[in-house]
């Protein structure tokens, strides 16, 4: 025998009143979700981080230091290098400055070498330049001299106005363009 489930016209609606009520308060839930994460990107990118995008693995960093940050405003001292004392031998601190924009500095230290680039891995990400590479050069150190190697980008390094091809010695706020922009160099 074949039962029907017959509710009445107030059944229903109580019903319908549920679920309503139910998508609504996970409608209202998600859009508080996103609402907060577009807050928080934007504040992030104010302060020149990267957002936290949880798709991408953070990058694999084989030395004890901090994750690097780009950080607005941030100088090197010139009038004294008491700042370098506690960094391992060998390695050095770098800030490049953005000539356009002189809030704008891009910060890393702890390391004989630096990767500049678009990708969030890279030491010093320069990610809101469409013109930058991936991977676009490399600073390093060698024997107390600063060298800048292009690494095939597609759209150069120069130093001083010049292209360069070569690994290229570079000293103190030198000018070098990244991409679209133009940078001082302050280790």
């Amino acid at each position: 025998m074949e039962t029907l489930l017959i509710m009445t016209n107030a059944e229903a609606a109580n019903t319908l009143a549920i679920v309503a009520w139910v998508l609504t308060f996970f409608i209202v839930l998600n859009a508080a979700i996103l609402a907060y994460t577009i807050i928080r990107n934007k504040k992030a990118a104010n302060r020149g981080e990267m957002p936290d995008v949880s798709e991408q693995p953070a990058p694999m960093r084989t030395d004890k230091m901090p994750p690097v940050k780009v950080v607005p405003g941030k100088e090197k001292q010139q009038e004294d290098n008491s700042d370098d004392a506690y960094l391992p031998e060998g390695t050095f601190q770098i800030s490049l400055t953005d000539m356009a924009n002189p809030e704008r500095t891009f910060y890393a230290e702890g390391k004989a070498a630096y990767l500049v680039g678009r990708r969030p891995q890279m030491d010093l990400c320069i990610p809101d330049d469409g013109y930058v590479s991936g991977t676009h050069c490399k600073f390093e150190l060698v024997d107390g001299d600063l060298y800048l190697t292009d690494l095939e980008s597609s759209n150069g390094t120069k130093v001083n106005g010049e292209k360069i091809t070569d690994k290229t010695k570079v000293t103190e706020n030198d000018i070098i363009r990244i991409g679209k922009m133009e940078y001082k160099v302050n280790y």
